[in-house]
């Protein structure tokens, strides 16, 4: 498979970047940068060097022999010093040394076909990253350890099971079958519906925890809105006149409050 490669950190200056690269070639392509030859899951202190021996940075290079790896395949990160510049060259360096570009989320579909995680993970591990609120953080940290997926596999047993009723039901209509057998089958039938209704409740309730919370400010001309809006964030975000109408598009502002993301609109009247 082609060996990929991307920057894992943010951008933006910071102490350490992080640069990623998997694939079959990995370990090759980084003993072209390091020199060195790299034990599996030892951090090995190593200079970094271009295809003109050039030094481009000092880093600590981590080597993850497959199938021991995030997914699955040799994994080699590179944490070399931050700023925008240094994990370029480092990029631009395996990008010459035959690697590619990671499309985005790459590395976590990588993990995925390669039976790393299951679908609910890589979902999780998408939100994860997204996600702005403490609580959701850790209920994604649930699903990724595999939580989902329990349940739908428990859930998959008890259709089987009702399955496998039902075929008695229907093959074996003339024998001698318990009075109760349908009974049973229907009350399989309403757990079942019950706690996957109370599931969909339950998520939907936490929608809000993954991705946000949006309040509309909503009202008549000249009400007030904007002034709510600006007492709730406590600046002058939106502008405020005694001439109705001063509002038209939509202002929206986004802020943390006791560990949930909220977004305010104001509305015009």
């Amino acid at each position: 498979m082609e060996t990929i490669a991307a920057i894992a950190t943010p951008n933006g200056v910071g102490a350490i970047s992080i640069v990623r690269l998997s694939g079959d070639n990995a370990y090759n392509i980084a003993k072209k940068l390091t020199k060195k030859d790299l034990s599996p899951r030892i951090a090995t202190l190593a200079k970094l060097y271009d295809s003109n021996n050039e030094l481009i940075d000092t880093a600590l290079v981590i080597y993850f022999k497959a199938p021991n790896s995030f997914t699955g395949e040799d994994i080699v990160e590179f944490q070399c010093h931050g700023g925008v510049i240094v994990s370029r060259l480092v990029l631009e360096e395996l990008l010459k040394q035959g690697a590619r570009i990671a499309l985005p989320g790459e590395f976590t579909k990588r993990a995925f076909l390669n039976g790393k995680i299951d679908a609910s993970q890589a979902e999780a591990t998408a939100k994860l990253i997204e996600t702005r609120s403490r609580e959701g953080a850790k209920l994604l940290s649930r699903q990724l350890e595999g939580d989902l997926a329990k349940f739908v596999d428990e859930i998959r047993e008890k259709l089987i099971e009702i399955m496998a009723y039902t075929e008695v039901f229907i093959d074996y209509a003339e024998e001698d079958l318990p009075e109760t057998l349908g009974d049973e089958i229907t009350e399989r039938f309403d757990y079942i519906e019950k706690i996957l209704n109370h599931t969909l409740d339950v998520s939907k309730r936490r929608e809000g925890m993954l991705s946000g919370y949006k309040i509309a400010i909503i009202g008549k001309p000249n009400v007030g809105k904007s002034s709510i809006l600006n007492a709730i964030i406590g600046e002058e975000r939106s502008v405020v006149s005694p001439i109705a109408g001063t509002t038209i598009d939509p202002v929206d502002e986004t802020f943390d409050y006791e560990d949930k993301h909220i977004t305010f609109v104001d509305t015009a009247g």
